[in-house]
């Protein structure tokens, strides 16, 4: 029988999210509030499955999301809950996924499609690269006072909040930190409603629900840790975990303030935080650095898709011209960047490149996280000195990127 490619109808819903769960090996019906979260995220026609029969034997879907560049933003494609059934392997429907995806996304105008990879070696060849990374933090504080972690720093007050307090006070405070992070994704009402507050069991692996502590200062929200706790004994000596979802703050003091609370939680000695930004301020706070375990790994892969209007999106931190070779783009002309005061022009151009690269190289380099050099020294990346130079200094940002938003 062939199979068939096509949006699932409301009432298939529930069927497409029990084929892609059991597909990761988890409990469809951990999560009875799946078709909602489906029909209230994503809209209707850019959500697809491909059928044989009536049976459901792979799933795909896109997120309409807005990146946070250096210095700006720009609309992004969400490849998001990509599964293929272990019955229906190497029969292309991964590809022809992604494919109607891509199709979609440039219907939409989105110029880039960022996704999580759930295996980092399938995406490359699509075009995808690594953009940003995370750290994942692992601390034991046992034995240890709270005056060691940020000694001396004034710190804000710290105080629960209630799912009423998280949906006034978040989400606003949230939207005037993501566009000053490259990386962060943004959040509509109902992403923070049935992703950022609703819960369940599936979610939860067997630790607690979801709990939100803000950090205040004169009356004024300056960050927010979402955390689990996951209760433990050993020896008869309390050896609970802190689970850190997300940290976030508007500065030093309030990241110091929320680690110092979730740093010194009774019964619960142990903090584990899974999508840290590379530059946490932790291992900075604590007396003695070498408690905070670290181990990096790969978040945001995004494929530059529009070169031209993506390249001429966001602002750099050098001036100057460079032409540009996608390689996935054969017999068509390259691309010239020119950039004056920050600000970026970006047109087709057919001269001799300074720089070449494939897509997914692109994707890595565009947001600062990876420097233009160091996969030239990688063999990702061709372009003379002079070039490299150039594109080091004027692809860096900031701060590195950071995406906290596992989609």
């Amino acid at each position: 029988m062939a199979l068939e490619l096509r949006c699932p109808t409301v009432d298939e819903y529930d069927a497409f999210r029990r084929s892609l769960l059991s597909t990761f090996g988890a409990d469809p019906d951990a999560d009875p509030a799946g078709p909602e979260r489906l029909r209230a995220l994503i809209e209707p026609d850019r959500i697809w499955a491909a059928f044989d029969g009536r049976e459901i034997v792979a799933t795909a879907a896109t997120f309409a999301l807005r990146l946070a560049v250096p210095g700006g933003e720009l609309p992004m494609a969400g490849l998001t809950v990509v599964s293929v059934r272990p019955t229906h392997r190497r029969r292309g429907l991964m590809r022809a996924l992604v494919q109607r995806h891509l199709d979609d996304a440039r219907a939409h105008r989105e110029p880039v499609s960022g996704l999580w990879a759930s295996e980092a070696s399938i995406y490359t060849r699509f075009g995808y690269g690594v953009a940003a990374h995370v750290d994942t933090l692992d601390l034991d504080v046992r034995g240890r006072t709270p005056a060691e972690v940020a000694p001396g720093a004034p710190v804000d007050d710290v105080a629960f909040a209630d799912d009423e307090t998280v949906l006034a006070t978040l989400p606003p405070l949230y939207d005037a930190i993501h566009r000053t992070r490259a990386g962060m994704v943004s959040r509509t009402p109902a992403w923070w409603r049935l992703r950022r507050v609703a819960d369940n069991a599936l979610w939860r692996g067997g630790a607690t629900a979801r709990h939100h502590v803000i950090a205040w200062r004169d009356g004024v929200a300056t960050g927010w840790v979402a955390f689990r706790q996951r209760s433990s004994w050993r020896d008869g000596l309390a050896d609970g975990a802190v689970e850190i979802e997300e940290l976030v703050a508007v500065d030093g003091r309030a990241e110091a303030s929320l680690w110092r609370f979730a740093t010194t939680v009774d019964l619960f000695p142990r903090v584990h935080y899974t999508y840290a930004p590379v530059d946490a301020a932790l291992p900075w706070l604590i007396a003695d650095a070498r408690r905070v375990v670290r181990r990096r790994s790969d978040s945001l892969h995004l494929r530059i898709d529009d070169v031209a209007t993506a390249l001429a999106a966001r602002r750099y931190a050098a001036d100057g011209a460079l032409r540009i070779e996608v390689r996935d783009e054969p017999g068509t002309p390259g691309y010239a960047l020119t950039i004056e005061g920050g600000a970026a022009r970006c047109v087709r151009d057919d001269a001799a490149p300074d720089l070449s690269m494939d897509r997914a190289t692109l994707g890595s380099i565009y947001l600062g996280g990876v420097a233009p050099s160091l996969l030239a020294r990688a063999g990702r990346l061709q372009g003379t000195p002079a070039a490299l130079r150039l594109a080091d200094r004027a692809f860096s940002a900031d701060a590195p990127p950071w995406c906290v938003e596992v989609f």
